[in-house]
C-alpha cells in the first residue's frame, strides 16, 4: 500500500477524490455544502491550501484512493490561554470502494508522525454530529470528544 506527501501537482486528484466526502457532507447538510462544487475551483482550492507551507496533504493507494489533509495551527498565549501548537486535521476521505482497507489508519499515522515531527501539543479534527462512521473511526484511532459546537438559526 503506497503512502506519500502530496505536491502541487496533487491538486486535481485531491479535487476528485474531494467528491466523495463532499457528497456526504452535502447530502446530510444540503444548506451548508454544494452538491457538486466547480472542479477546476476545487482544484484551484487545493493547489493554493499544498502552496502554504503549513498545509501538508498526504495520498494513500496507487493509484490515489485516499487523502488527509493537514495544518499546522500556531495560537500566541493570552489571558485566557497558553500559547498552542496544533496540527489540525482538516479533511480525512478514503473512496467507499477502499474502505476497510487499512487506507485510512494509515493516513492517521502519517498525520500523526507529522504531529510529532511538527513538536505540536494536539492534534485537532472536528465532525458533523451526524457522520457516526467516521466518529467510531476516529475512536478507534484514539481521538476523544472535547467540546461541542451548538447552533440555532435567528
Amino acid at each position: 500500500m503506497t503512502l506519500r506527501r502530496a505536491s502541487l501537482a496533487d491538486a486535481a486528484t485531491l479535487a476528485d477524490l474531494n467528491t466523495h466526502l463532499q457528497s456526504w457532507h452535502a447530502a446530510q447538510y444540503p444548506d451548508v455544502f454544494l452538491a457538486k462544487p466547480e472542479r477546476q475551483g476545487l482544484v484551484d482550492w487545493f493547489a493554493d491550501r499544498l502552496s502554504d507551507p503549513a498545509c501538508t496533504a498526504f495520498l494513500s493507494g496507487d493509484p490515489p484512493v485516499g487523502y488527509v489533509l493537514c495544518s499546522l495551527q500556531i495560537r500566541a498565549g493570552n489571558v485566557f490561554s497558553p500559547p498552542v501548537r496544533r496540527l489540525m486535521i482538516d479533511h480525512i476521505c478514503v473512496a467507499p470502494e477502499a474502505r476497510r482497507q487499512g487506507h485510512g489508519h494509515r493516513l492517521m499515522d502519517a498525520a500523526r508522525d507529522l504531529a510529532r515531527a511538527l513538536g505540536v501539543d494536539e492534534i485537532l479534527l472536528d465532525t458533523w454530529v451526524d457522520n457516526t462512521d467516521a466518529h467510531a473511526f476516529f475512536r478507534a484511532a484514539g481521538f476523544v470528544p472535547r467540546r461541542m459546537l451548538f447552533r440555532a438559526t435567528p
